[in-house]
Order: C-alpha cells, then structure tokens, then sequence
C-alpha cells in the first residue's frame, strides 16, 4: 500500500510540472496575442483616418482638411460632414464627404482626439496626431504604452461640446 501511494505521489508531481511547462509555453504566447490585436486595431483606425484625410484633399483639389480651419472644430467637421469645394462646412449644399462616420478612439491610450501639429507622435496627449505638413496621420500613444486602453465603442461620436473641450 505504501509503495503505491509513493507511486500516485510521483505520478502527481509529474503531472504538476508537466502542467507548469505547458503554462510557461502558452502564457507568453497568449498575452502576445492581445498586444498584437492592440497594435493592428491601431493599424486598421489609423488607415481609416488616413484614407480620409487623404480623400478630402483629392475631392479639395489638394488642400488639406487644416488649411483654413480657424480651430479643431472646423477640422473635424470637415472630415465628419459635408463641404463645399472650398471647404465649408454645408449639410444642405455640400456635395463632398463626409469622409469618415466619427473619429475612432486610438485602443492602446484610449483617446479619441486629434492633435493637429505640435510635438512628434508619442507625447500621449491625443489619441491620434495631425502632421500640418504631410497631412499624415500618427497614432500618439507613447511607444512604452503597450497595455491596451480601449474603450467598448471603437468610434465614438464626436459632439460639438466634446470638440470645445479639446481645442486646437
């Protein structure tokens, strides 16, 4: 009887470690997976804002939706409404845009905003930065923030409140 609960005893501490190498595999391997989700959904929100920037100044014969945009509420509106050639912001007349149906939140910080010009991308101030010169668009988390901070709607409406409190 001795010798084979000595058995059963060994057997378990077999399965114990068998088990914790199995876990020190997968664990590595699962939270990898999240950061990687994070990273592409940064990805594919970037590409959209970017496509309709980039499709704003095609439609405005090359100007970019900034120019002429006395504050960020015009900028928004210029991406999220309709417009007319020159750039004004027309719900009735306007025959371009809009360009994208709201301004998604950056899932790595969890901010929805844009901030145009300014520090290089990473200052963690917006979820998203404007480039006035390129017209590019850059995700503005900083590159330590790996933990993702999404919010449970991937585009959030901007209000006209919402855009008062952002500024610039």
């Amino acid at each position: 009887m001795r010798t084979q609960r000595a058995f059963s005893l060994v057997e378990l501490v077999i399965v114990v470690v068998i088990i914790g190498i199995i876990g020190a595999i997968a664990v590595p391997r699962m939270s990898s997976a999240a950061d990687n989700a994070a990273k592409n959904a940064v990805v594919g929100s970037q590409t959209a804002l970017q496509k309709a920037v980039d499709l704003y100044t095609v439609e405005h014969e090359g100007v970019l939706p900034h120019v002429g945009a006395a504050d960020a509420k015009t900028f928004y509106f210029r991406l999220l409404r309709k417009s007319d050639l020159d750039g004004t912001i027309n719900a009735s007349t306007g025959i371009y845009g809009p360009y994208i149906n709201g301004i998604p939140v950056n899932p790595i910080n969890g901010k929805i905003t844009i901030r145009r010009g300014g520090a290089a991308a990473g200052a963690d101030t917006h979820g998203w930065r404007y480039n006035l010169t390129s017209g590019i668009i850059e995700p503005d988390h900083s590159s330590g923030d790996s933990g993702y901070k999404g919010t449970t709607d991937s585009v959030e409406k901007l209000t006209d409140d919402l855009i008062k409190s952002v500024g610039g």
